[in-house]
């Protein structure tokens, strides 16, 4: 913003968590000379929100992200007024070159388009974005949903001999593994997990889709407090990230 000093982010994190699928959706079903238009709003106090406006679209293998509209204040008659639906065609961000107010500054990976402070261009053929396809078929929930990925095949003899202590295992001395197991079935099978990606015998794709089956369905018996404890135990023990921690918390404090 030219007026403040330093720079901000023009998304928050609630934003891109709701735009993100919708516009990966849009894109599902956009033709190649299709534009995908995104107009969010991030809510302030005082029934004032801020208002950002952007278009999408690919061309030679980039992505363009053309803004019209950053941080801009906006009342919430504003927001809903006939006239304020139609902003697309009152000012399109591909013929904009710049603002008064802001500009846009890349990040890793993107660059402007020439003359445009407002236009950021991201080569999606770089390295970066270069992933196996194959990893990336549904989401996580939509894995545990459906229970079809390879995933599930990979790891079914593995949760069936984590899910059910046995007569065998009961009659060996005790040990590291199975005291955890005592305090916390899922502490213990995450321990293990992370004991087979260190030695290679799955990847951590593995562990993080059983991790999140685990925090998803594992704690289903157990009070709010319970689960509570459980996590920040698995946080400490280096067992989930701060931000699964933090994802699952919300969660259950939403639930209280």
């Amino acid at each position: 913003m030219l007026k403040k000093k330093g720079s901000l982010r023009v998304f928050q994190d609630d934003e891109i968590r709701k735009l993100v699928p919708l516009i990966v959706q849009a894109f599902s079903v956009a033709t190649p000379s299709q534009a995908i238009a995104v107009s969010s709003y991030s809510e302030r106090m005082l029934l004032t929100d801020q208002q950002n406006y952007c278009v999408l679209f690919i061309v030679d293998h980039s992505l363009n992200i053309a803004f019209s509209r950053v941080h801009m204040l906006q009342t919430y008659n504003d927001a809903m007024s006939e006239k304020k639906r139609y902003i697309a065609k009152q000012d399109n961000p591909v013929r904009m070159k710049h603002s008064r107010f802001w500009r846009l500054v890349p990040s890793a990976g993107q660059r402007l388009e020439p003359d445009h402070e407002n236009w950021l261009v991201i080569d999606l053929s770089d390295k970066v974005y270069q992933q196996a396809v194959a990893q990336r078929v549904g989401t996580v929930d939509e894995k545990i949903k459906v229970g079809t990925s390879d995933l599930d095949a990979r790891l079914k003899k593995l949760e069936e001999k984590m899910a059910e202590p046995g007569e065998t295992k009961t009659q060996k001395s005790s040990s590291p593994s199975e005291e955890i197991r005592e305090e916390s079935k899922i502490k213990s099978k995450l321990a293990i997990l992370r004991e087979m990606v260190d030695e290679e015998i799955i990847s951590a794709e593995d562990y993080d889709y059983k991790k999140a089956k685990l925090l998803r369905e594992a704690m289903v018996d157990m009070s709010i407090k319970e689960q509570l404890q459980e996590i920040k135990d698995l946080k400490a023990e280096g067992l989930i990230t701060e931000s699964d921690y933090t994802e699952k918390k919300k969660d259950l404090l939403d639930q209280f």
